[in-house]
């Protein structure tokens, strides 16, 4: 099975849930519904539930265990998330499922490998983010081991499927300064943008109807080769990814992607050539309260702005695996 692997198609119809009429409230997706639906397999295929349970191809026996609704991408439509059990006999995977609106039918767009083996107490969407509560394994623990350890993983639907994200929150005041007083100033501060430039043309600045923002967030205990996760805002959408730093001021970003919100013509423009920019970064320079992104013939500049709640990494990494967390 090819595990973790984000389907972006855009079919799979999983059924009619009423119609929406002009001026009517949005309907909700009843679990009835998706009982009686079809769903993306993480091996590219589908599978087509009946009261709740159904086998697909590779005769897996698939189950619906829990359903949440809200509106994943920001259109003011109920959408829904699913989590479903693939039993694989010794292997018990669980995948997270988003299920658009469209029109008066829903799809899915996008599964995800949630963990083997593990306990999935619930799902909400908050904000567009998807909020889970699972029980996992403690680390070293057999694979037979129930499990014991509570963790709350956040995921989100982007441009590129359902994501693992991570929260990085800003604090009001100066609290947390003098803990943090001999952080890398990297961490400490949420970063704003002032200029982008990618060498053949300059960003205006004036399309973002809000700051465009960084947060990084990171282990540090070892500082040659620094891994964490990368989360801001993009002038219209949030954005999320991880990022690598090594040997002195070389820095990769990885998996950058923004959620699905409905974006003017000139936002979105804006915010897919940063977001381009982004995963071409190579080097990165912080000078005081100013940092510098480096890429092939441009840069990025940013001051600091907020200061960040905390630079310790949460326990919600962008695995397909939440058993280990």
């Amino acid at each position: 099975m090819r595990s973790g692997r984000n389907l972006l198609r855009a079919g799979l119809l999983v059924g009619a849930f009423g119609a929406i009429g002009c001026g009517e409230e949005p309907v909700t997706p009843s679990r009835e519904v998706l009982e009686d639906a079809t769903f993306l397999t993480l091996d590219g295929g589908e599978v087509t539930l009946t009261a709740g349970t159904g086998v697909s191809e590779d005769n897996v026996r698939h189950e619906l265990l829990l359903t949440a609704d809200g509106d994943l991408d920001f259109d003011s439509d109920v959408d829904a998330v699913a989590v479903l059990a693939a039993d694989h006999g010794r292997e018990r995977f669980l995948t997270l499922h988003a299920v658009l609106s469209d029109g008066d039918r829903l799809r899915d767009v996008s599964a995800r490998l949630v963990g083997d083996r593990i306990d999935v107490l619930g799902a909400e969407i908050l904000d567009g983010m998807i909020r889970m509560r699972v029980r996992v394994r403690r680390p070293g623990d057999p694979v037979t081991a129930r499990p014991s350890v509570d963790r709350t993983p956040y995921f989100a639907l982007t441009d590129r499927g359902l994501a693992s994200i991570t929260l990085i929150d800003v604090v009001d005041g100066d609290d947390g300064e003098d803990a943090q007083a001999a952080t890398p100033a990297l961490y400490t501060h949420e970063w704003e943008l002032e200029s982008f430039d990618n060498g053949d043309w300059s960003a205006n600045l004036r399309a973002p109807r809000e700051p465009v923002t960084l947060r990084f967030q990171a282990d540090l205990r070892d500082a040659g080769d620094v891994t964490g996760q990368l989360a801001g805002f993009a002038g219209c959408n949030r954005i999320f990814g991880s990022f690598r730093m090594h040997e002195a001021e070389a820095l990769r970003f990885y998996g950058v992607a923004a959620m699905r919100g409905q974006c003017r013509e000139r936002q979105a423009d804006f915010e897919q050539r940063l977001l381009e920019a982004l995963r071409s970064v190579r080097a990165f320079q912080v000078d005081g309260d100013r940092m510098t992104l480096a890429l092939r013939g441009g840069a990025i500049r940013f001051r600091a702005g907020r200061r960040l709640a905390s630079h310790t990494a949460d326990a919600t990494p962008d695995t397909p695996d939440a058993s280990s967390m």
